[in-house]
């Protein structure tokens, strides 16, 4: 089985599948159908000019499945030698290795061996703008009607453990406005950035960088712009772009800490912002996972938290719930990364003894 899934993950890390490539994008999608063709329904979607795919079992058009498996074909850029795979030491090296290419070939393969033994409707999902917000391709599925009572992405950096809570996102602008003057005389202007840097020094107070991993709200400062090009200028307009992540017990404070911290003449706007993802530990689907899990490791996977959200938050604002399981591997988006040749096998068969468990 490892040889199937390690011919399907190299196609697809060998195409640069980056958000600006449309041509790559489609190319890796184009796999996915190649290999599936003539098994299954294929359904094509388009939203923005981004494709996706919903492959499923049925024979009967149908919005709501049983499980979902939710994969994605995208990747973060990289250099040329890391669409390049290489094989060292019982890891895959190479850009999408581990996030998340390695993962949806064992989905793949596996839904190409299973699908038509499962009598429940089962359905894999394949999109490309996951690491982008997932807005058109999960989001855009989900708004269009696509259910499921339990969802599994790969995407998530589990290490055969579970994911099953995730930190909200919310990206935030704030933008200040003062008075152009002659950066001589400054008392005949009001300096824009001056006036932002209070602000982000107030938040910065509330949001500190956590010198190690913690279970917190974060705030990370990502851009700051202003119009200002000349050096004997007073900025009159400044901007900084915020990416928080929040816990849940944050959820419905945050902005309240955030408007009360700052002046209120800087202006706020929320450009996105979905809330925190989290599946009970006692959850039928997630136990029976975990019971899988132990089966063939030997060992009940761990229920982790993840510091970065997935598509499966899109799920949750409509009432569906998911976890996070993926294979062995460190390093997504560094220029190691790795996922671990054995835990593919593993995952596939973790996987299978899953949906067919449910069965019974």
């Amino acid at each position: 089985m490892n040889d199937a899934i390690l011919k399907l993950t190299k196609q697809l890390m060998k195409i640069s599948s980056t958000k600006d490539d449309a041509e790559a994008l489609s190319a890796a999608l184009d796999i996915v159908k190649k290999e599936l063709q003539g098994y299954y329904p294929i359904e094509e979607y388009e939203s923005q000019g981004i494709k996706s795919l919903l492959i499923h079992n049925t024979t009967h058009r149908t919005k709501h499945f049983k499980i979902i498996l939710n994969a994605h074909v995208d990747v973060v850029t990289g250099t040329k030698k890391q669409f390049s795979p290489l094989e060292k030491d019982g890891k895959l090296y190479g850009r999408g290795s581990y996030d998340m290419k390695a993962a949806t070939a064992v989905m793949v393969i596996l839904f190409k061996q299973l699908a038509k033994k499962i009598s429940y409707p089962l359905a894999l999902q394949v999109v490309t703008d996951e690491e982008t917000g997932g807005l058109n391709g999960t989001h855009y599925q989900v708004k269009e009607g696509l259910r499921g009572d339990f969802v599994i992405t790969g995407d998530c950096g589990s290490n055969l453990n579970i994911v099953n809570q995730a930190k909200g996102i919310m990206w935030l602008k704030l933008h200040s406005s003062g008075r152009k003057a002659h950066g001589a005389y400054l008392w005949r202007g009001d300096n824009a950035l001056w006036k932002l840097h209070h602000a982000l020094a107030a938040l910065h107070k509330i949001f500190p960088v956590p010198s190690e991993e913690k279970w917190v709200t974060t705030m990370n400062l990502a851009k700051i712009e202003t119009d200002n090009n000349a050096f004997n200028h007073v900025p009159e307009g400044a901007t900084a772009y915020l990416d928080f992540r929040f816990i849940a017990k944050d959820e419905k404070n945050i902005m309240a800490k955030i408007i009360k911290a700052i002046s209120p003449d800087i202006e706020i706007e929320i450009m996105f912002c979905n809330p925190p993802e989290y599946v009970a530990p006692d959850n039928d689907y997630l136990k029976r996972l975990g019971e899988m899990g132990k089966k063939v490791i030997g060992e009940e996977p761990q229920l982790i938290a993840a510091h970065a959200p997935s598509d499966i938050r899109h799920y949750n604002e409509v009432g569906c719930v998911g976890v996070g399981f993926g294979p062995k591997g460190a390093y997504q988006h560094a220029d190691d990364e790795w996922v671990d040749i054995k835990s593919l096998e593993e995952y596939y068969y973790i996987l299978e003894r899953f949906l067919l468990s449910l069965e019974k």
